[in-house]
């Protein structure tokens, strides 16, 4: 909740940017081929979304699997291991059991799960000259 409450704002500004981007035309002539709020949302609204979308999904996907802060300060990990992370792991394992071999391999993997993801995600978004 507190992750969501963080990038929330974010997401917000990138959207509301991205609607003042689409040109009003295409509302009006929606409305005149007889399209409800929700219609109109579905054809104008998200299609012209497309691009914020894809940067909002993508900066919150990293920024769901960097999380470190949130848990440390909040839940040292616990209970138990219920809200360890990646990201809290590897500072355990470092600093706190003196794994740093096996840290460090949490890391490297969790740096090729971001980019991963991250590739998928890019690839997924339709490019402008695919409309």
């Amino acid at each position: 909740m507190t992750g969501t409450w963080l990038e929330i704002g974010l997401c917000l500004v990138l959207f509301i940017a991205g609607i003042g981007q689409i040109p009003a035309e295409l509302y009006e002539a929606a409305k005149l081929d007889g399209a409800g709020a929700v219609r109109e949302f579905f054809a104008v609204t998200l299609p012209g979304l497309r691009g914020q979308i894809t940067i909002a999904l993508t900066l919150t996907v990293i920024a769901a699997l960097r999380t470190f802060d949130l848990v440390y300060v909040a839940t040292h990990g616990g209970p138990g291991n219920a809200t360890s992370l990646p990201a809290y792991e590897v500072y355990n394992r470092a600093f706190g059991t003196g794994q740093v071999g096996s840290a460090c391999a949490i890391a490297v993997v969790l740096t090729a799960v971001i980019l991963l993801l991250t590739f998928l995600i890019t690839k997924v978004q339709p490019r402008e000259d695919e409309k």
